[in-house]
């Protein structure tokens, strides 16, 4: 049977063909609004299918300069690598993190507009000793700088909304547990089979001490929250939530506590619950299902990782020495990361609250309705208003910071086995963002039962130049674009290599030398080939392709040319002067000897006349 047929499409000709598109598509200048449980962009319902977009290059890190927010003018040649490959993929929105209030972002909202696609910006809060939380003033303090973020980009079109931080309610963050000492609540910030509050299995019960102190804490946070998002909504009309982690039963807090913030318009949740997402659309929709909680949910983060790691297997063997490349049984393993992740984005558009059945006023409701008898199974189906697939790049300095780490690692000289928490690998923590390293922590739902955070991506890159990657785009790329667009899978798109990626168009003209440090280059603008990499010129030359000469060589050929004119001129005036006129007419020739004095006769009386002086010209002359 012959193979399927491979076109091969360069990544120059995506972007030409995505700009019709993107064009058509009127809805991308509305600014969206939330009925029900639907995001309508246009009055349409609008679903999300995203891609969260952190565009870390290799050797970098979001705990170092620029913390993340790759998104300004410098760094232009990242987004413009990755937004067509993520438009052509089928995705209409991405979500970011990174990003620092004091910088200017026009450019990048510009250029995801020009794509197609719509822009879920998380404001990051980063934890209670970055951000003090303690007090009215510190907090009205975060609001302020929120509110002053949404102000400033107003309702650019393509702004899909804005998350205040990013899963707030993790103990790792440390936000409870100033809430908890500030106002006494009593909560204790331990899992619950250590006799804490924390990740429990069902909610507590009304006599259970963990019930009251619980929603202490909540109703504090929730207040905050609260606080965050009417300032936002003073400030523009884009919908505002908050992310939540997938812990400490969340969907009960939101059920118990959510009515405290009925300015925000979506409730938010990063889920990692394996193959399948179960009952949990069931039970957010019963958490949400009273006037105030009665909005859609946004799956913000899901996904598996694409390593298949023998660490996972064997529960009592801890902690883990295998390494990447080793004779273990480890290795990456693309298929299986691009069947889970296709199943989850399947299953999470069952629950899309964009379905016409969703609709009251729909002919498909009316025809539910009249089959199940009541509007329970529309409402526990219709909840979801679509989610973010993580994450679009590998990234290689999550290893740096994860929940199973060895203190000290294998490679410091005080290395112990017991220094090291449940199935760490013991070259965890890894601050070394240029390795591609195996740290994480064991999960129950992963594949393998354990998550690699480094290798999330829908693309694994190559480090080229500094912040410059090549990208290969895995299985689950062709996988979620079949299912997004229906797409061929078999269709193949050519990777731009290191050595185009790094080249300068035109190859300088000859007369420079490509840049690749995006500062030396200097900020993009609009321009397709503006910002790295970028030509320097060799002296005299100057454009984008050295194709110019360059200001002092312009002044240099100018000077000469005027100077070139004034001798000019000086000699031509010479040359006009009166006597020298008169001179030349008296002493005229005729070489043919009629009515003047032959040529030899007229150099020789030339000759006398500068030997006698004006006595002798005169007497000659008669």
């Amino acid at each position: 049977m012959a193979a399927p047929i491979r076109r091969r499409l360069v990544v120059g000709a995506v972007v030409a063909a995505l700009s019709a598109l993107m064009v058509a598509d009127a809805a991308w200048y509305d600014v969206p609004s939330i009925e029900g449980r639907q995001i309508l962009i246009y009055g349409k319902p609008f679903y999300v299918r995203g891609v969260c977009y952190s565009p870390v290059p290799v050797n970098e890190s979001m705990l170092f300069g620029p913390y993340g927010d790759y998104f300004t003018d410098e760094y232009a040649f990242l987004w413009r690598r990755d937004l067509p490959l993520i438009r052509a993929m089928g995705a209409n929105a991405i979500r970011i993190y990174g990003w620092d209030d004091l910088a200017d972002h026009t450019l990048f909202l510009d250029y995801v507009l020009s794509m197609g696609l719509r822009v879920l910006i998380t404001f990051p809060l980063g934890s209670a000793s970055t951000t003090p939380v303690r007090g009215d003033a510190n907090r009205k303090k975060v609001v302020d700088r929120f509110a002053a973020q949404v102000h400033k980009y107003g309702e650019h079109p393509s702004i899909l909304a804005w998350s205040f931080g990013n899963e707030i309610n993790m103990r790792e963050h440390g936000f409870l547990q100033e809430f908890d000492r500030e106002f006494v609540c009593g909560w204790n910030v331990h899992d619950e089979k250590l006799g804490g509050c924390y990740n429990a299995k069902s909610p507590p019960n009304e006599t259970n001490p963990c019930y009251d102190s619980s929603y202490c804490v909540y109703d504090k946070l929730f207040r905050w929250i609260e606080q965050a998002a009417r300032a936002a909504h003073e400030q523009s009309l884009m919908p505002i939530l908050s992310t939540f982690a997938d812990t400490d039963l969340v969907l009960d807090k939101i059920g118990r506590a959510g009515h405290l913030a009925p300015s925000i318009n979506m409730w938010a949740a990063q889920l990692y619950r394996g193959y399948s997402f179960g009952p949990w659309f069931e039970h957010a929709a019963n958490a949400s299902n009273t006037p105030t909680n009665f909005k859609p949910f946004l799956v913000t983060e899901y996904g598996v990782d694409a390593y298949h790691d023998v660490c996972g297997h064997d529960p009592l063997k801890t902690p883990c020495f295998n390494q990447l490349g080793d004779s273990s049984g480890s290795h990456e393993d693309e298929g299986t990361q691009a069947l889970w992740n296709r199943n989850l984005t399947i299953e999470l558009a069952w629950h899309s609250s964009a379905q016409p059945a969703c609709d009251s006023t729909s002919r498909e409701y009316a025809e539910l309705l009249n089959l199940t008898g009541d509007d329970t199974y529309v409402n526990q189906s219709c909840v979801v208003g679509g989610g973010f697939v993580y994450s679009w790049v590998d990234e290689y300095w999550k290893g740096s910071h994860v929940a199973a780490e060895c203190h000290p690692n294998f490679w410091e000289p005080a290395f112990t086995i017991d220094e090291c928490e449940y199935k760490a690998h013991v070259t965890c923590p890894n601050w070394n963002a240029s390795l591609h390293d195996l740290c994480g922590q064991p999960l129950f739902s992963s594949p393998d039962h354990y998550q690699n955070e480094e290798w999330f991506g829908i693309t694994s890159p190559t480090k080229c130049a500094d912040s410059m990657d090549s990208l290969r785009l895995r299985k689950q790329y062709w996988a979620l674009r079949e299912e997004w667009t229906g797409g061929d899978s078999a269709e193949q798109i050519e990777m731009p290599s290191c050595e185009r990626i790094t080249e300068c168009p035109g190859g300088c003209s000859g007369r420079g030398t490509c840049e690749t440090d995006h500062r030396i280059c200097g900020p993009a603008t609009m321009k397709p080939n503006s910002g790295a990499p970028c030509c320097m010129c060799h002296p005299g030359w100057a454009g984008e392709q050295c194709d110019e000469l360059d200001a002092r060589t312009k002044l240099s050929i100018g000077c000469g040319f005027s100077i070139l004119l004034l001798i000019s001129a000086v000699f031509l005036s010479y040359a006009l002067r009166p006597g020298l006129s008169h001179r030349k007419s008296s002493l005229d020739v005729d070489h043919y000897g009629n009515g003047g004095i032959g040529i030899e006769q007229g150099l020789l009386l030339d000759h006398k006349l500068l030997a006698g002086g004006p006595g002798h010209r005169s007497h000659l002359v008669q």
